[in-house]
């Protein structure tokens, strides 16, 4: 695993992330996760609570992409890595008997990302080198 920059981490907390998967059929799937924010220095996090395509894509085939940019500074990252459901068990509960997300929504999981990869996202021509 890599590690992310504070650069990285303050980008995450203050631009919407979006997440990318891919079915079995291998149709790419993306989305905004308004949720998801840095569990630690190479762990990304988030809420899952509408159990649709993003968690059948990781319930089969676990990879993960996050994309993350700030428009004004036209400045961005990609993340990538293995994603690990976690939903009724020990870890899910600490995460999210802190949150009230069960106020509203009757289920909920957590999912984390590995961060594995780290690319480059800027409007240069380093958009897209592998930084990590």
């Amino acid at each position: 695993m890599v590690n992310l920059t504070e650069e990285m981490k303050n980008m995450l907390q203050s631009q919407l992330p979006f997440l990318a998967t891919t079915g079995t059929d291998g149709r790419p799937q993306v989305g905004p996760k308004g949720s998801l924010h840095v569990l630690d220095d190479s762990h990304l996090i988030y809420f899952e609570h509408t159990f649709r395509q993003a968690y059948d894509n990781l319930s089969v085939n676990h990879l993960a992409a996050v994309a993350v940019a700030d428009r004004s500074i036209q400045k961005g990252f990609r993340f990538e890595g293995t994603a690990h459901i976690h939903e009724a068990d020990d870890f899910a509960s600490q995460i999210l008997d802190k949150t009230k997300i069960f106020d509203r929504f009757p289920r909920a999981g957590v999912v984390v990302i590995d961060v594995e990869r780290i690319y480059k996202l800027d409007n240069t021509l380093e958009a897209g080198i592998q930084i990590a």
